[in-house]
């Protein structure tokens, strides 16, 4: 997780804080991983090893429970290319951002960059929407927060340059989210020590497709 977190350029540092979580119920990660049937499977999984040497070494699923609910771990090895997580946050914080009780919320979406552009994005956001409508989370809605998309152009004029991270605003807006809010953010560090505070959108989808209000 590590890893893959330094190779997406942000908030590595937080991955101890969200085991932590994982562990008490809250905060759950899932891999996200090349389906067996695909085409070129083996090809795509050489060129992410490739790019990735340290995560040669397969894992393996061990997990015993999702937010404190047993399961039984398939035992299957399996090279993750990704990640994303999903969470329950307090329902008076969620009632403050104007979300419905029933909410999921997603987290870290991070797929490899060798592999973007492959749609292994959005079949993994509809994969965790599928989850998070299910037991134990029951979720009717999802949220998520992503920086806003004026980030680079806001952090120009602050600091006269850019960052390496960027806005998924508009690519979470074609898979169906939509944007009811924006505030403060993240706070980034720039190489040089300056602290950047970065607004964020927030945006919200209903599961079962209905409109938003």
């Amino acid at each position: 997780m590590h890893d893959q977190r330094v190779a997406c350029g942000w908030r590595a540092d937080e991955v101890p804080e969200w085991v932590e979580s994982a562990k008490r119920g809250g905060r759950m990660f899932y891999w996200a991983v090349l389906a067996e049937d695909l085409p070129d499977r083996d090809a795509l999984l050489k060129r992410y090893i490739a790019a990735h040497p340290q995560e040669t070494k397969c894992l393996q699923d061990t997990a015993t429970e999702i937010r404190l609910v047993r399961r039984q771990p398939t035992g299957r090895d399996f090279t993750p290319v990704g990640h994303v997580a999903l969470d329950i946050h307090d329902d008076e914080e969620d009632a403050k951002l104007g979300l419905p009780q029933n909410t999921v919320w997603v987290h870290q979406l991070y797929i490899s960059s060798t592999l973007r552009g492959g749609g292994y994005g959005v079949a993994t956001m509809a994969k965790v929407e599928a989850v998070a409508a299910q037991e134990p989370m029951k979720g009717e809605w999802m949220a998520l927060d992503t920086l806003v998309k004026e980030v680079q152009e806001e952090v120009q004029k602050q600091v006269g340059d850019t960052i390496p991270v960027a806005s998924k605003e508009d690519w979470y807006a074609r898979q169906g989210y939509q944007t009811y809010k924006q505030g403060p953010g993240y706070i980034y560090q720039t190489p040089d020590g300056h602290n950047i505070q970065l607004r964020v959108s927030y945006m919200k989808k209903r599961l079962d497709g209905g409109i938003s209000c």
